[in-house]
C-alpha cells in the first residue's frame, strides 16, 4: 500500500462566517517524490453563490499556483535538499503565505491506496468536483440580498448602516451592517436554508464558536443574526438553532435570532430605534 499526503486548497469567501469552497487538491507521495496539483478552471458556479468574487482573477491565481507546483515537481529532489523539508506543507507554505489571503490550504492529511494516480483522481472528484457540482448552500450574502435588504431599504435604514470591527482576545470580526446608540447594534445574515440536518448543525456550532470568541471583546454589542429557515421541516431543529445561538448572553454580548417571517417587522423596529436615537 502507498501512503500519501494531501492538502485541500480552499477559497475563503468570508473569514467571519468561515464560508469556503474547495477549489483544488495537492498530493505528495514521499517514496516516489510524486507531487501533483489540480485546481478548478471554471468559476461560474462559485460566482453564482459568491456574487462579489472576481472569478477570472481567482482562476488565474489558482492556475499560477498549479504551474508553480508543477515546476517544483520537476526538481523535487533539489527542492527537498535545499529546504528544511517537513512534509507537503513545506511546498504549499512556500507558495501561499499565511496571511489574510482568500486562498488557503488545509492542514496536511494522510491516506493510503494501491495506486497513487487513482487515489488522486478519486479524491479530486469527491473533494472538489462533487462539491462544486452539487453545492446546496445559500450563502449568507444571499440571505441578506433575498430576504432582508428589501425591508431595510423600504424602511430607509440601509444607508445608515456602517462597518464596525469587533476586536477580541484572539481575533477581530468585521460586521458591515452596524450602527451605534450607546452600544453597537450589528446585523449579520446567516443562511440556514440547507437540505441536510448535519450541514445546518455544523453551521450552528461554527457560529456558536464565533459567539464565544466575541464574548472576550472589551466592548458591548448587540448582535442580530438575520437567518433563513432550514429546508428541513423540523420544528425541533429551528428550536435548536435559536436556543444554541442565543445562550450567549453576557455583559459584553447579547444575541437575537431573527427569522424570515419577522424580517419586515424587525426592519420597522430598527427604524423606530434609529429615530429615537436621532440617527435618522
Amino acid at each position: 500500500m502507498i501512503k500519501y499526503q494531501y492538502q485541500i486548497i480552499r477559497y475563503i469567501h468570508d473569514r467571519v462566517t468561515g464560508e469556503f469552497v474547495n477549489v483544488g487538491l495537492i498530493m505528495f507521495e514521499p517514496t516516489s517524490k510524486y507531487l501533483e496539483c489540480r485546481v478548478i478552471n471554471k468559476y461560474n458556479r462559485i460566482s453564482h453563490f459568491f456574487s462579489e468574487v472576481n472569478g477570472s482573477f481567482l482562476v488565474a491565481t489558482l492556475k499560477q499556483f498549479q504551474n508553480k507546483v508543477s515546476e517544483i515537481s520537476k526538481s523535487m529532489d533539489e527542492f527537498i535538499a535545499n529546504r528544511d523539508f517537513k512534509d507537503l506543507s513545506s511546498v504549499t507554505d512556500s507558495l501561499l503565505h499565511k496571511d489574510d489571503s482568500a486562498l488557503i490550504t488545509t492542514e496536511v492529511k494522510y491516506g493510503i491506496d494501491v495506486q497513487i494516480n487513482a487515489a488522486f483522481e478519486d479524491l479530486y472528484h469527491r473533494i472538489v468536483e462533487q462539491y462544486i457540482d452539487d453545492v446546496e448552500i445559500h450563502t449568507d450574502q444571499q440571505a441578506w440580498q433575498k430576504f432582508y435588504k428589501n425591508y431595510f431599504d423600504l424602511a430607509g435604514i440601509t444607508s445608515k448602516l456602517h462597518k464596525h470591527t469587533v476586536k477580541t482576545e484572539k481575533d477581530s470580526f468585521d460586521f458591515d451592517k452596524a450602527w451605534k446608540n450607546g452600544v453597537w447594534n450589528c446585523y449579520q445574515s446567516v443562511a440556514f436554508d440547507l437540505k441536510k440536518i448535519d450541514a445546518i448543525k455544523n453551521k450552528v456550532y461554527k457560529w456558536s464558536g464565533i459567539l464565544k470568541e466575541l464574548e472576550t471583546s472589551n466592548e458591548s454589542i448587540k448582535l442580530y443574526l438575520l437567518t433563513t429557515t432550514p429546508k428541513v421541516p423540523d420544528q425541533n431543529l429551528e428550536a435548536f438553532i435559536k436556543a444554541t445561538l442565543t445562550e450567549q448572553k453576557t455583559d459584553n454580548i447579547e444575541v437575537a435570532v431573527i427569522t424570515e417571517a419577522e424580517a419586515e417587522r424587525f426592519a420597522a423596529k430598527v427604524r423606530k430605534d434609529m429615530e429615537a436615537s436621532s440617527v435618522i
